[in-house]
């Protein structure tokens, strides 16, 4: 199989994974196949996810979990007309992301009350939180694998295990605009902004997008911030990008608290 080419309907193999049978799913009208789904969830996706992910650079394929939604077709995937995710190579992530801090807190500068979800922060951006260094041991990725993100599954009326997805990209933050995921559809909003911020989280933090519903994304994170100094710099950058942040905080203290040591974090969109 060449890399970057989407396995054929059926089950599947790459290096030493074997997927159980998958089907090609095509994307917006024209669009051709945008990934390979298997039908039904895989056990221990988690793992199986973490083994397909380190084969991206043979393969060419990024691996994700899907959430519960199914779209009109039957398949576990709501698609919308794909972007090219090189339009984020021109986004300054940092002033987009101080033009939706102003916006939103600017609205709340007469009420001193309101203000305080933005605490300990003011009307100024506070810039764009550090690059962190220190990784997770294996055992806080496994767990994060095992038991946090199943939890989080079934808090949202999913079962733990996941059907698998297989979509040629370059990096994970790429997969929405590939796909064209229909989350933003409803706000108008374009994916490239949204996979900017996720290509410079990817780079500061090591977070990657693991599990995909939608209108809601999880990401697991190899190098989550370790203060909450840290945490309450990332928590500004986030509580403006998505109507629900981490185990549904609209914040910047619910955030940022549920951030330091995090390995996993969850956005929604209405």
């Amino acid at each position: 199989m060449l890399k970057g080419q989407l396995p054929d309907e059926g089950s599947a193999r790459l290096g030493p994974v074997i997927l159980p049978t998958g089907k090609l799913v095509d994307g917006y009208p024209g669009t051709g196949h945008v990934a390979w789904v298997t039908v039904d969830a895989v056990p221990d996706s988690g793992r199986v996810w973490a083994a397909l992910s380190e084969l991206h650079s043979h393969t060419g394929l990024v691996p994700i979990l899907l959430g519960r939604h199914y779209n009109t077709a039957g398949l576990p995937l709501d698609l919308f007309k794909p972007e090219d995710p090189r339009e984020a190579d021109r986004v300054d992530v940092g002033a987009l992301l101080e033009n939706l801090w102003r916006g939103s807190v600017f609205a709340d500068a007469d009420d001193p009350e309101e203000m305080e979800q933005w605490a300990p922060f003011s009307l100024e951006w506070p810039g764009l939180a550090p690059a962190q260094t220190e990784p997770l041991l294996p055992a806080q990725r496994q767990q994060a694998l095992d038991v946090l993100l199943p939890r989080i599954r079934r808090e949202h009326g999913e079962t733990p295990d996941a059907q698998i997805a297989l979509v040629a990209a370059r990096r994970p933050a790429d997969v929405l605009a590939v796909t064209g995921w229909a989350g933003l559809v409803n706000r108008g909003e374009s994916l490239v902004p949204l996979t900017a911020v996720l290509r410079s989280w990817e780079d500061r933090f090591g977070a990657r997008l693991i599990d995909v519903g939608s209108a809601d994304l999880r990401l697991i994170v190899e190098r989550p911030p370790r203060t909450l100094e840290a945490a309450q710099l990332l928590a500004a950058e986030q509580v403006h990008l998505a109507d629900d942040c981490i185990h549904g905080a609209r914040d910047i203290p619910g955030i940022a608290d549920r951030l330091v040591n995090g390995p996993i974090w969850t956005f929604w969109w209405d």
